[in-house]
Parts: C-alpha cells; structure tokens; sequence
C-alpha cells in the first residue's frame, strides 16, 4: 500500500470517529438542549431579563452552528455522502462562517454586560434595557453578515475528466483576499478583538466579584448572599470558560493556516487536529442548555413546567417584583423615619418642651405662657 493510500485511510477512520459519530451525537443533543433553552427563555416567565435575551440569541446562533456542523461533517463522514456534501458545501459554508462570527461576539456581548452590571452598575444602567439589547444583537449580526459576504465567493465547483470538485475560486485566491480576509481581518476582527474584551471582562468581574466578597468579610456583614445573582455569574462566567477552553485550539489553527497556507493540510496531524477542533466548537456550542440547567434553580423549575407540566411555585411569576417592591418600600420607610429624626434633633437640644408642645397639640391650643 502507497503512502498516499495510508494516508488517506488513516484520515477516513479518524473522521469517521470523530466527525462521524461523535460529532453528530453531540450536534443532535445540542440541537435538543439548544431548542429547549430557546422555548424556556422565550416564555412569559423568563423573557424580561436582559442577560436571557444575550443567551436566548447565543443560543439560536449555536443551534445553526450546529446545523452547519452536522450537515458539513457529520453527515459526510458517517455515511460517506460525498455527493451530497459537494451539492451543499458552497451554500452551507457561508452561512456556516457567518454562524460562527455571530456566535464568537455574542459570547464577548454577554461578557461586556455582565462586566457593565458588576462593574459599572451606576454608570451603565441606562445601557442595560431590553430595547438595548435587541438592538445590540441586530448591530452584532449586522457587522458578522456584512464581514463575511466575501466568504461566498471563496469556493467553486469544478469539473475534471468528468469529476466534480471544490476548488478555490479566482476571487478567493487572490492575493488580496489571502492576506485580507485569512490572515489579517481574521487575526483582528475573529481572534484578537472578541477574545481579548472576553478576558478583559472576565478578570475584571472575578476581581470585582472578590473585592465585595473581601468587604464584606472585613465588614462583618450578616446579610444572606443573593444566590439568584451568584447562579447567573456563575454561569455566564463558565459559558466564557467553556468558549476559551474550546475555542482557543481552534483559533490557534486558523492563525497557522493563515500564515501557512494550504500546505499545513498536507499534514495528517494536522488535519487530525482540526477534527478534534471541529469536536470542540460543537462541544461549545451545545453547552448552555447543561450550565443553565445546572446553575439557574429559575430555569430548571420553568423546564419542568414545559416538559413534565409540574406546577410551578405559588406567585413564581411576581415573586421578585414583589421581593423588591416590599424591599424598596421598607427602605423607603426607613428613610423617611430616619430623615424626620434628624429634622427634629435641632429644635428638642433647644427647648424639649415647645417641641413636644407643638407635635402633640395644634398651635391654636398651645397656651401661652406670660
């Protein structure tokens, strides 16, 4: 057997392990967990808040990434459907692209709001709305469509001694577009920008996060710690953990092919480590559904509500409007009581008695004193 005949079988059994089966296993329970995760934060229960309207849109783009995935590689390398995969990859690839850009800047999105809410929660406030929100997620997908229309014009179909293949076409082999759009848009505008507002607001909320947690040890404080808003830390803080750890190998190759060029895959090692990559971005984006099952209590009752019709609890839909409304009314109440004290203190240190006189008894009735 030639080299040539190894090599190749060498990389089919790999694909057809790792792409094939396991990456379309993983797709297909994404695709479950995703559709779910959009149903619950869609509903009358969950929409209101801002942070759900970031994962509710993360999630919809994952969920097409995760088509696109399935569809290029798991598909193809599970049934060995190369006709199939000739027909749609110069449709799918675009999109697939375009999926993935929107994917990558709503995850540093969600990372900026959660920094603004822990570490600007005065200053940003006005920034932090629903409408704010919708509009940062059609700004996003706006930017990630536009940057990616070249990508529609990288590959052709070709025909030769009566074979169809995907080849680069003249626009995409320029070399324009090599240097333009693979090597250094591509560091800038997919690698370095979303990843490094991601670990600048990741440090920054764990170091805000541990400077209050330290006042309050040195305070003395006893109030309970609000578990609702740890759950959501936690768990917007492992979504950026589990983009980085998945993430980051995948960036790394796209850096190396844009210096290299075609000849890196040339390379059976590295051809193998694009395919655990490929397993690794769909690892990602089929995790929220497990991190909000597993940190939000809110979103597991709500879950269970859909799918087992278990009630939920009683005044689960008001039940943090009113906890704020009796909270700011007592605060409220203690201002007040606190501010009349102190109105007073000036006059009861001059005369006690004009000033229980004219708290207990109109003026008319005050006698006069001669």
């Amino acid at each position: 057997m030639s080299s040539d005949a190894l090599y190749d079988q060498r990389l089919a059994e790999f694909k057809r392990i790792v792409e094939g089966y396991l990456l379309s296993i993983v797709c297909i329970c994404g695709l479950l967990g995703n559709a779910l995760t959009c149903v619950i934060l869609s509903s009358r229960f969950m929409r209101t808040s801002i942070t759900n309207i970031y994962i509710f849109s993360l999630s919809c783009a994952s969920s097409c990434v995760l088509v696109g995935f399935l569809l290029t590689h798991g598909i193809r390398s599970t049934f060995k459907a190369e006709v199939f995969y000739l027909y749609i990859f110069t449709r799918i690839f675009p999109i697939h692209v375009t999926c993935l850009l929107i994917q990558i800047y709503l995850t540093a999105t969600v990372a900026v709001d959660r920094f603004i809410l822990i570490c600007m929660p005065f200053r940003g406030r006005k920034w932090r709305s629903p409408r704010h929100a919708v509009v940062v997620v059609i700004c996003v997908s706006a930017f990630c469509i536009l940057y990616c229309v070249p990508f529609w014009f990288e590959f052709t179909l070709k025909t030769e001694n009566n074979e169809t293949i995907i080849t680069v076409s003249d626009f995409g082999s320029t070399e324009m577009f090599r240097l333009l759009m693979r090597k250094y848009l591509y560091f800038i505008f997919v690698f370095l920008l979303p990843l490094t507002i991601i670990l600048i607001c990741k440090i920054s909320i764990i170091k805000k996060l541990y400077c209050i947690r330290q006042r309050k040890r040195q305070l003395g404080t006893s109030s309970k710690p609000n578990r609702s808003s740890n759950a959501i830390n936690f768990l917007l803080l492992s979504i950026v953990f589990i983009f980085l750890l998945t993430q980051l190998p995948y960036f790394v190759f796209n850096v190396l092919y844009s210096w290299f060029g075609t000849k890196l895959m040339m390379d059976l090692r590295a051809r193998q480590y694009l395919s655990i990559n490929n397993l690794l971005s769909v690892i990602n984006a089929s995790s929220t559904f497990i991190l909000y099952a597993f940190f939000d209590k809110k979103f597991r009752q709500v879950g269970q509500y859909f799918l087992f019709c278990q009630p939920l609890p009683a005044g689960f839909d008001s039940r943090t409007g009113t906890t704020r409304t009796l909270k700011g009314a007592v605060m409220l109440s203690k201002r007040r009581s606190t501010n009349s004290v102190r109105r007073y203190q000036p006059h009861a240190k001059q005369n006690p008695i004009d000033l229980t006189k004219e708290r207990l008894l109109p003026t008319s009735q005050v006698p006069s004193v001669v």
